[in-house]
């Protein structure tokens, strides 16, 4: 596998694209404000097609540059944990005074996207990988991270830990984690998530904003862990 990343300029979020190794097709993480364009570059210079787009969960800077991925590689089939749909369906609801009128052209022109459900322990198969869901609510109550592996990957489970990607959204960055005071944070949720996180195999962390980092790593020196 490979990741490929584009950072958007609103906050900062972290756009991946994620492929098996020659293969022509992909799976989009997060659909930063501005993301798009340079992530559709990449892309084309590595010959591949998005084929679907998975939300880690839906604080606006996550989810508002959705139009403009929609018009660089058309309507993907998206998917959002089910507990923040509402964030997607309502996104002028879920911000405070400063970004609502920042982003006051953007949200009254907003139109609601399709968005399919995903749950906890939920195995999506795209574009040749496995996508894992790990519930992690406390950033938001959708947070989740995602643990991703080859769908061809051995049956074996040190093999497939040893293959595996881990993206993480706003709920582990490197040498920190998300925000818990935001409408919708739970700190003790975080916490229970936290160790649902610390449990996971050591692998590759590509988070929501920040540079990416093993967690093996983070275990041994982020604070919150």
């Amino acid at each position: 596998m490979f990741v490929l990343s584009s950072v958007a300029e609103f906050l900062g979020v972290n756009c991946y694209a994620v492929a098996c190794e020659g293969a022509s097709e992909c799976v989009l993480f997060d659909a930063g404000l501005n993301g798009a364009p340079e992530l559709h570059e990449l892309l084309k210079e590595e010959g591949l097609t998005p084929v679907a787009l998975v939300l880690t969960h839906g604080h606006p800077d996550h989810i508002l540059g959705l139009p403009h991925f929609y018009e660089e590689f058309g309507v993907l089939p998206t998917y959002l944990h089910s507990d923040d749909v509402y964030r997607v369906e309502r996104p002028a609801d879920t911000m405070n005074p400063q970004f609502k009128a920042m982003l006051a052209p953007l949200v009254a022109q907003w139109e609601v996207p399709q968005v399919q459900r995903y749950e906890d322990g939920d195995v999506l198969q795209l574009a040749g990988l496995d996508i894992r869901i790990v519930h992690t609510p406390g950033h938001t109550e959708g947070s989740c991270v995602f643990e991703v592996t080859e769908s061809d990957a051995q049956s074996d489970v040190q093999a497939n830990a040893a293959e595996s990607l881990l993206f993480t959204g706003d709920v582990l960055f490197a040498g920190s984690i998300g925000r818990v005071d935001l409408p919708g944070g739970d700190p003790e949720a975080m916490q229970r998530s936290l160790e649902i996180v610390k449990g996971l195999a050591n692998q590759p962390v590509y988070p929501g904003h920040g540079p990416a980092t093993r967690l093996d790593h983070e275990k041994r020196v982020n604070p919150f862990l």
